[in-house]
Parts: structure tokens; sequence; C-alpha cells
């Protein structure tokens, strides 16, 4: 049983979506929620998201899941689809449509089947509860384990709750990573304070992550703070305060980030790449995304006699310092001084400690240059199993 913050309720149901499993959630805030959110910035948006962009400017009284079935590329239908569901879910709740938000998971290009969804959203508000039981298995769809992540802060004497879960194994590259990601909390916190803290979090987290270099129609990462606490409200100027929540969400989106890698599909090991002394922040972005997302540098990690002076070439056009470059696998020097390290013993020692199966690896590439700027990524291998998953379902 989680610590749940206060005033939210939920039920995740059987709707008969995704055979005999949970596939439906629905999240109740009462009070409504101000909310953040971060959306695909795939030209090919989901209806659920379209649908979503519309309202999260308003307070927000319920959020509705489905799994099976993304509704993407589905045109005028789908989206009518989801006006259709949100029709029949203010009914039931009694609510506005305006305060609705909708996220799909699932095939693409296929319809929602809104008789059984219409369903089970009356069965999920007849089943309410102040908890989250099952919400993590409702919004899966091949995750191989929950991620879920609760967490308190300490405001003004009062402690702040926050309940966060998220889905993704594979389709993960910004901008957004593939996931659903959703926290809930019942913080009071100035909504233009919430979207600066929760984007920067993203970005630094699940912007930050790729298992092969794609991203889907679906992703969202949304955070909803009801103000149940009745705390005076976090804002911007309140410094010290501001800080603790930037820390705060950036602790929450960064150990779901992480979940997600290691769920990665096919997976067998996991790779930092750390950028330093890049000359300009974009360089040392761009050289830590070349490396995350080249099959070259993921294969490298499964070859039996790996040749890790290939990760040079893949820096392309970034600007490079060549003779104070320095490049180490797992703190085993690569390339230095402008020289390639031919130290059998160091060779050895680096293969054997990378074949270490699901061993988290570390890529460092020192740019040369007397500057501060740096990034990194979280990254994983690209193996035959995932080659196989991808060429062998339809979700």
């Amino acid at each position: 049983m989680y610590d749940i913050p206060l005033g939210f309720s939920s039920a995740a149901v059987k709707a008969g979506l995704k055979n005999n499993d949970y596939d439906l959630a629905v999240i109740k805030s009462e009070p409504p929620s101000v909310v953040s959110a971060v959306y695909t910035q795939n030209s090919f948006q989901a209806a659920p998201i379209l649908f979503s962009k519309k309202n999260d400017k308003n307070n927000i009284d319920l959020l509705i899941v489905n799994n099976k079935i993304a509704n993407s590329l589905t045109g005028k239908k789908g989206y009518d689809d989801v006006l259709d569901i949100v029709k029949y879910a203010s009914e039931v709740f009694k609510i506005k449509k305006e305060n609705i938000l909708t996220a799909s998971t699932g095939i693409i290009g296929e319809y929602l089947d809104t008789k059984k969804i219409k369903e089970g959203i009356k069965k999920a508000s007849d089943s309410m509860s102040f908890d989250f039981d099952n919400i993590a298995r409702a919004i899966q769809t091949r995750d191989k384990f929950n991620k879920i992540y609760t967490s308190s802060m300490e405001v003004s004497g009062k402690t702040a709750r926050f309940y966060a879960t998220a889905k993704g194994s594979s389709i993960i590259h910004p901008n957004m990573a593939t996931v659903l990601l959703f926290i809930f909390t019942d913080l009071n916190v100035e909504k233009t304070a919430l979207n600066k803290a929760f984007k920067e979090a993203v970005n630094k987290t699940l912007n930050r992550i790729s298992i092969d270099g794609e991203t889907s129609t679906n992703d969202m990462a949304l955070i909803m703070a009801n103000g149940a606490l009745n705390n005076k409200p976090i804002t911007e100027r309140n410094k010290k305060l501001f800080k603790e929540l930037k820390n705060k969400l950036d602790e929450i989106c960064a150990y779901l980030a992480k979940m997600i890698i290691l769920d990665g599909e096919g997976m067998t090991k996991t790779i930092i790449v750390s950028v330093k002394r890049a000359k300009t922040q974009n360089d040392a972005f761009n050289a830590a995304q070349k490396i995350a997302v080249s099959n070259l540098v993921k294969i490298l990690f499964l070859s039996k006699n790996p040749n890790f002076e290939k990760i040079l070439s893949v820096l392309g056009n970034i600007d490079i310092n060549i003779n104070n470059l320095l490049l180490q696998v797992n703190d085993v020097d690569i390339y230095k001084n402008g020289e390639i390290n031919k130290n059998e013993e160091d060779m050895a020692k680096l293969k054997k400690d990378i074949d270490e199966e699901r061993k988290e690896n570390y890529i460092t590439i020192d740019l040369g240059f007397n500057t501060k700027y740096e990034d990194y990524y979280y990254f994983t291998d690209l193996t035959q199993e995932y080659i196989s998953i991808h060429s062998s379902y339809n979700i």
C-alpha cells in the first residue's frame, strides 16, 4: 500500500480491451488539479494527445487512460471517439468535458472500442478508492515490471505527497521519450512554477534516454497538483521552496527514466555517455546524442572483440580538440593525448568488465576545450532479441 496524495481517487478496471487484464485507468482529482504536461514532438500526434492539449490549461478533474489501442492515425473518427468517451465520462462523474484529460497506448492505426471503454468508465466510477492499486498495470503494454515511485516533501510544517507511475520499454527517444508518465501530488503550487520545474525535469531525464532512437505518436508526461495540502502556494519567487520542488521532480523523473531504460526490450546492458569540456553546450548535447543513438556503438557492447576506437568516428561533425581529446570506456583509456591505447592488459580487463551481463557501463568523452559545457545520455545495447520482438508482434 502506497501513501497516496490527498484528494486523489482512482480505479483500474478490466474493460475487456486487453484479454483478461487491467486495461483502463481513471484518476479523479478533488479539488481539481493544475497541470503541466509534455507531449510527443512526433508530427502524427494521436487523438488523445490532440484532445488533452486543448484542455491542459484548465484545472483538471479527471484523467482517463486506455490500453490496447493507441487511437493514433485514426483521423476524424479517432478524435470523435475521444469526444464520445469524454462526453460520457463527464455525465457519469458530473464534471465538464473541458476538465478531462485523456491518454492512450497500444496498437497504432486501429479504432477504439468506445462501447467497452464507456462500460469500463462506468465500472470505474462505481469502484473509485483512495489508492492507486493496479493503475501501473493498467497503463502497461509490454513492460516487464511496474514502474512506480513515491516520495514526499516538507512544506511549512506539512508533508506533501507524490505518487508517480510510468510505462515504456521500447520506441524510446526524445522528444519526448516514448512513455506515459503521470505524477500526482497534493502540493499547492502556482501553475507557472509547476510548468517550469516539470519541463526542466523532463528535459534533464526523459529527454536524455534512448533505447532505439525512435519516438511514438502517444507520448505524454503529466503532473497533476491539486493543492489539497492547503500550503501557501509555491511560486518562483520563493526561491528556496521552488528549488526544493525542482529537485523533487528531478528525483522522481530520473528514477522512472532509469526504470524505463532497465526495462528496455531485449537489452542486456545499459550505458551512460558523459560528454565534457565541449566547445558549446549544443556540441555537448549533440555528441552525447550521436553516441546514444548509434547502432555501431550499441553493438560494440555485444562484440566478442570490441573496437572502441570506432566511437571516435561516430562523433562526426562535432568540434573536437583532437590533441586534447580523451575517450574512456569504464575508466579505461581508449584514446588519450592523440594516441590509441594499445595496452593488451587494459583491453582484456575492459572486455571482461563488459561481459558481465546487464552491467551498467560508462563512456566518458572529454572534447578537450577549456569550458564547463557538458551533457549526458542514458541508453542500451541493441540485441537480436530486440529485432525478433519487433519483427513478430503487433503491440
